[in-house]
């Protein structure tokens, strides 16, 4: 089977709903989640006196009788992965669907994935569906309490089975490599079933009939003898976030049961699946000039970008649209993972970026954030409480591990200290890159919806923000960035290009909500920033690393990108040419590394580094390199950000939202 992706999506939703298969031949190995975590799948196709597995490990099953069918061909689409098996002399097609289109809020939030099976060249066949219980809890560390239930329900053309930890604690947790331990899987098709591994066995060697559910290693099950038909699965979280003292539920289900969703994906179905094939053939449209390898990233990229998030709105009616800081730390509305992920929502819906904004300009305004610069998060997901990044381990001892296995991590409401509380070590922020990327957040959502509203009413943030970069930015001092896993870096060049952005953005803005002789005087500011960092630039065929460094360091100059998506004008054509030309020359069979440390780079900045030139020929030589890293990565997980450029090894960083910045050479277009 010819490899895709180094992961393939099933079922993703939001960062606690989201399974995943590993390997091409889709009943080879288990399904994980995106963190790594085994949540076991199982598919089987019973035709011609014979039990067939499609998905998850078959080689578990050969004691029953199981055999695995033979899997002839793999695809990717925008929301599906598709995929044919040969059983015996019957053909099986199935279409793993998360609905995700960005411009519906209603389908996007949807807590419903669903399976569309159709078999060809038998007149009986039973296909079935199940789920281990272990879908329900992180199984991690001493044993705890992690007894389920669950049921049937018997609804209108199709049954649900039900699954959950008896002893529910919403948002008992808020630690990274983990998922909830609360809420409901369900399970619906033809016919349902709750049941043990017992009859599961019984099932697949054909000598039970009906399910005792009486064993502790519980599954949800489904049963279906139509020759097609869809298999939903869904996920109610009771509760989705601690949104400042406020529980918020999913945005679908805050005015809607998960009966209702499913029922809803029951009955329009075929209409949903028109709806994600138009995103599809558009998608398709737009991506063509750059081949099909583009395309490929894309498709790596969409889901996994959208389903980091959770869609909410608060009680005055706002919309959050909350990432989590997957296989990072686990924050939640990072804002230099927020901007990143940007050139997705900025061509499909500028609204999910002020959704991500939200929370962190709230957080801005507490008393407890008394600095003259922008907040680095809004917490660690999946509460919202104030931000975590950078506390004072002496000041701030509030994580607390109550289970000593790594669960239930929890932190102090942070929202609620006084401005007299020393929480944060300034050394341990990002001062101008998260003034400067939020300041270019708010000016691309403008120039892409013209709305300035937005920005008018947080005016006195953004204006300590510039004043701010004006006072540091040209000259970062020892600042962290966004490449924070790389370490402090004196006088970068790259942070130095992102505050002249960031000012002129606000220039833009000052000028648009009616300050003109504010937005004219940082305008030339900025314009006399640029030129400092072009006069700098042409004692040498590229631009160093730092101010105080030579022609033999390098970066990805990836700031440059929205001086030049938004016509700013500060940085000429032919200085980003020139980058490029320095980046194909540098780039390694993977890609070019981040700068001249290390060998290793960024997918997400390196797709903004080849958005800088005009000659499609070169776009498609760093194109190349990221693809070839996706078919290739020895390391089997959700699409890695972070890698080696040689070997392409994954180091960390999985399933995160920033591959929405894989989508900025179609805003180019």
């Amino acid at each position: 089977m010819k490899r895709i992706l180094p992961a393939y999506p099933l079922f993703v939703k939001d960062p606690n709903f989201s399974l995943w298969a590993k390997t091409e031949n889709f009943n080879e190995e288990n399904t994980e989640s995106w963190w790594g975590a085994e949540k076991k799948l199982y598919g089987f196709l019973k035709t011609g006196g014979k039990t067939y597995c499609f998905l998850g490990k078959a080689a578990d099953f050969a004691s029953c009788g199981v055999e695995k069918a033979r899997q002839t061909s793999l695809s990717v689409t925008a929301f599906s992965t598709d995929c044919e098996f040969e059983a015996g002399d019957v053909k099986l097609k199935i279409r793993f669907i998360s609905p995700l289109p960005p411009q519906n809020f209603e389908l996007l939030s949807l807590p419903v994935c669903y399976m569309e099976y159709e078999t060809e060249g038998a007149e009986e066949s039973e296909l079935s569906f199940f789920i281990n219980r272990r879908i329900a809890y992180n199984d991690i560390g001493e044993p705890c309490d992690r007894s389920v239930r669950g049921g049937v329900l018997e609804l209108n053309g199709f049954e649900s089975a039900f699954l959950g930890l008896k002893r529910q604690l919403p948002l008992s947790n808020n630690d990274d490599a983990v998922g909830a331990d609360w809420g409901y899987f369900y399970l619906s098709g033809e016919s349902a079933y709750l049941l043990d591994e017992t009859d599961l066995a019984g099932y697949l060697a054909g000598g039970f009939k009906e399910f005792a559910s009486a064993g502790e290693e519980r599954y949800l099950g489904s049963i279906n003898r139509a020759p097609s038909g869809v298999v939903m699965v869904a996920y109610d979280d009771v509760v989705s976030i601690d949104y400042f003292g406020e529980f918020l539920k999913g945005y679908y289900l805050r005015r809607h049961t998960v009966i209702e969703a499913l029922e809803y994906v029951y009955e329009h179905r075929e209409a949903v699946d028109g709806e994600l094939a138009a995103f599809d053939g558009t998608l398709r449209a737009r991506a063509e000039k750059y081949g099909g390898e583009y395309l490929d990233i894309l498709y790596a990229s969409l889901r996994q970008s959208i389903a980091a998030h959770k869609l909410v709105e608060d009680g005055e009616g706002n919309l959050l649209f909350l990432s989590k800081e997957c296989c990072s730390n686990g924050c939640i509305a990072t804002v230099d993972v927020s901007y990143p992920s940007m050139p997705l929502y900025l061509l499909y819906n500028t609204e999910l970026i002020k959704g991500m904004m939200r929370p962190v300009l709230k957080f801005a305004k507490l008393p407890v954030w008394k600095y003259d610069f922008a907040p680095h998060d809004a917490g660690a997901y999946p509460a919202c409480c104030g931000q975590v990044y950078g506390l004072k381990k002496e000041r701030t001892r509030s994580r607390v591990d109550l289970d000593k296995d790594g669960r239930m991590q929890t932190h102090f409401p942070l929202y609620l200290l006084p401005a007299s509380f020393d929480a944060y070590d300034v050394d341990l922020q990002m001062p101008v890159e998260e003034c400067a990327n939020l300041l270019v957040m708010f000016l691309a959502c403008y120039r892409f919806d013209g709305d300035i509203n937005f920005f008018k009413k947080e005016y006195a943030l953004a204006e300590n923000w510039v004043e701010y970069l004006v006072k540091y930015g040209l000259n970062p001092e020892n600042q962290l960035c966004t490449d924070d896993f790389a370490g402090h870096l004196k006088n970068n060049i790259n942070l130095a290009i992102k505050a002249t952005v960031g000012i002129a953005a606000y220039a833009e803005l000052a000028a648009a909500a009616g300050k003109i002789e504010t937005g004219g005087k940082y305008r030339k500011i900025a314009e006399e920033f640029a030129a400092e960092i072009l006069s700098f630039g042409k004692k040498y065929d590229h631009f160093p690393i730092t101010w105080d460094t030579d022609d033999d360091t390098f970066s990805l100059k990836y700031n440059f990108a929205f001086d030049k998506l938004l016509k700013l004008g500060l940085f000429p054509q032919e200085v980003f040419e020139r980058e490029t030309d320095l980046y194909i020359g540098k780039c390694a069979k993977y890609g070019t590394p981040l700068d001249s440390r290390k060998s290793y780079t960024k997918s997400d900045w390196l797709m903004w580094a080849a958005s800088l030139t005009d000659r499609d020929a070169k776009k498609k030589k760093l194109i190349s390199a990221l693809d070839g890293f996706l078919k290739e990565s020895p390391d089997r997980v959700p699409f890695g950000d972070w890698y080696e450029t040689e070997s392409g090894k994954h180091l960390n960083f999985r399933a995160r939202s920033v591959q929405g910045g894989c989508f900025i050479l179609l805003l180019g277009e």
